[in-house]
């Protein structure tokens, strides 16, 4: 069996120019023609079709229920070329089965295809009482393609968030509001959703520079920004009328990210704002948590009472950290990434500096073990533990007689420094839970 694939430009479909495709065609595959005109591939209903980016074409005996999904490359249309006659072969992404419409007698009916909420394709019969053609069962497998648009989800996240501003003596509601994706805490923001968890740190010397008459600095509206617009492109996998639902598996983080910050300094620049923000996203797909962070913010994975990931800050020197912002040379392809394979029950814990300047990774394991046990880690409450966790944070920030990481930094720089670091102080505890 013979196989040739051709991808069809971006501003051609079959419905709207069919003498272009039909010259595309022959021009790679003398022997295949594209005849039918009344299709269009470019918008497909919902939960049916991605658009056809490109049609496969092998020269064989007529099809039959011997044709394994193995046989076939990827692809999102067919058209199979035997003797007597063309085929169009749409995928049906939901079913185990196939149309088969026969081209040649296509061309000259006045039949049309019809959609249903069933996600199939029928063939709509006219006033000329011509049959509809069979519908051929050729897979045993469900989903014989495995294109972008499969859904392949094992876990997703059960997740807590918790936020005590500096100069705050309660942590703050964590309930977003109607205008924002995203949750300030101080010149800290976070957003939460099941399959991700981001967390930005907005650069406090932002505070030292005088307001302009065209600028204001406030790097604390910049980082929540930063997380509102990560939040609006993470939505956009799940989005059916959106491209990138048909690529959810793909996801990048640093391709959020650079969005988010495309549109952030879009809207700072029309509003006259200035500042700038570290930033961490981790995104779940399947087994993989995918990671870009840029800067000083935190995250880890406990699995079974113990670590197995800890990424490290970025800085340029100590106490600067890599930025995304006004007057930064730093940019999201800067971002460290990680790629980290995690199981159910795994812990993450994510939070802006606030928390991993003042604790230890010990005492990040002294709040999180008791409230885990390791033979029903799915009753784990994240909500919990985040609050443990930034209370203990808070209260190491204002002890001026305790040791803390931020100490140990500034004593190995060569810096006197006692105490915690008062800061604002950002959780977020997301428990990896099989999806339901």
């Amino acid at each position: 069996m013979k196989f040739s694939t051709l991808p069809i430009p971006r501003n051609l479909c079959p419905t709207s120019r069919p003498k272009e495709i039909n010259a595309l065609i022959k021009s790679k595959i003398p022997s295949c023609s594209l005849i039918s005109t009344g299709f269009n591939f470019s918008k497909p209903p919902r939960s049916t079709l991605p658009r056809i980016n490109s049609l496969l074409f092998f020269d064989s005996s007529p099809i039959t229920s011997t044709t394994t999904s193995t046989t076939l490359p990827n692809h999102d249309a067919l058209i199979t070329k035997t003797n007597n006659s063309s085929f169009f072969i749409f995928p049906q992404i939901f079913r185990r089965s196939f149309h088969t419409y026969n081209a040649s007698n296509f061309h000259s009916s006045k039949r049309s295809f019809k959609y249903h909420s069933s996600e199939h394709i029928e063939f709509q019969k006219s006033k000329d009482n011509l049959s509809s053609h069979p519908l051929l069962n050729l897979f045993d497998n469900p989903n014989p393609f495995p294109t972008t648009t499969t859904r392949r989800e094992n876990f997703i996240f059960n997740h807590g968030a918790s936020g005590i501003p500096k100069h705050a003596d309660k942590s703050i509601s964590t309930i977003c509001d109607e205008e924002w994706y995203s949750t300030d805490c101080g010149e800290d923001s976070f957003f939460r959703r099941h399959d991700s968890l981001g967390v930005a740190d907005g650069v406090g010397g932002w505070r030292n520079v005088a307001p302009s008459p065209n600028a204001v600095a406030n790097s604390a509206i910049y980082s929540r920004k930063l997380m509102h617009y990560a939040y609006a492109e993470l939505e956009k996998y799940d989005n059916i009328d959106d491209e990138k639902y048909y690529h959810y598996n793909d996801v990048n983080p640093i391709d959020i990210l650079q969005a988010s910050y495309d549109q952030c300094m879009r809207d700072c620049t029309l509003e006259g704002i200035v500042g700038s923000s570290t930033a961490l996203i981790a995104i779940l797909r399947n087994d993989e948590l995918r990671i870009a962070n840029l800067g000083d913010c935190g995250i880890c994975i406990i699995r079974h009472n113990s670590f197995i990931f800890r990424n490290e800050e970025q800085q340029h020197s100590f106490n600067y950290p890599f930025q995304l912002g006004s007057a930064s040379h730093d940019n999201p392809k800067d971002s460290q990434t990680f790629t980290v394979k995690i199981q159910c029950g795994d812990i993450v814990v994510m939070g802006s500096d606030g928390i991993f300047d003042n604790l230890f990774d010990e005492d990040i394991l002294d709040e999180v073990v008791p409230f885990c046990c390791p033979k029903r880690g799915l009753q784990v409450e994240p909500q919990i533990i985040s609050d443990a966790l930034v209370w203990r944070a808070k209260t190491v920030s204002e002890d001026l007689h305790t040791t803390s990481p931020f100490q140990s930094k500034a004593l190995s720089e060569g810096l006197y420094y006692q105490g915690g670091k008062k800061d604002d102080i950002s959780c977020l505890v997301g428990v990896v839970t099989p999806k339901k």
